[in-house]
């Protein structure tokens, strides 16, 4: 068992399938106003795939692409939602029987949806494998006290299939599947345990 913590800077050639965490593709998606450094490494990276000659693919299950999907739609377009109609602190309820029901959420989860589907030629639909070789056993068994649930089962996928995994999550640190990042907490975690092995 090893860890793999690689920085993003350092991948001059792309294998053929990639695993893309759910916040990196909130970035990718989304991208902010004025992107970080840090959100430019990462929106860079995926420009080479659109450019690659060897056309590397992003491996993405529906399981992914749920989560994605519905953490923006609640984590910025119903909270951008509420802002613009002066909601502060809005009724458990509001998200279904309001915003749901509003042209707003249409239009954007529409435009979401438009938005993943620009990104098809360098992505890929795969099996989730959820209960067949991601057993219910390993999720739930010996469940992962440094990655939560989602991230575990996306674990689990990525070392059976072989899977790199893009991430900018620092909980990340995981043996067996590497990890490519500019996360630094990652990198410095990796840096020690290269030390103490020594």
């Amino acid at each position: 068992m090893s860890y793999q913590i690689i920085h993003i800077d350092q991948v001059s050639t792309l294998g053929p399938f990639y695993f893309f965490d759910a916040n990196l593709w909130l970035k990718i998606l989304k991208p902010p106003i004025a992107p970080s450094k840090r959100d430019t490494k990462y929106l860079n990276f995926v420009e080479r795939f659109k450019s690659d000659p060897n056309k590397p693919k992003i491996a993405i299950t529906a399981f992914l692409l749920s989560e994605v999907i519905n953490r923006f739609l609640h984590d910025e377009a119903f909270k951008k939602y509420c802002k613009k109609n002066t909601v502060e602190r809005p009724e458990k309820s509001y998200y279904k029987m309001v915003y749901r029901t509003s042209k707003e959420y249409i239009e954007d989860y529409t435009n979401l949806c438009d938005d993943i589907y620009a990104y098809s030629n360098i992505f890929t639909m795969i099996n989730d494998d959820l209960g067949n070789r991601v057993t219910i056993d390993q999720l739930l068994q010996n469940p992962s006290t440094s990655l939560d649930f989602n991230d575990n089962y996306y674990y689990l996928l990525a070392k059976l299939n072989g899977y790199p995994i893009v991430t900018d999550d620092g909980d990340f640190f995981v043996e067996d599947v590497p990890i490519l990042t500019y996360n630094n907490t990652l990198i410095e975690k990796a840096k020690s345990v290269i030390e103490i092995k020594r």
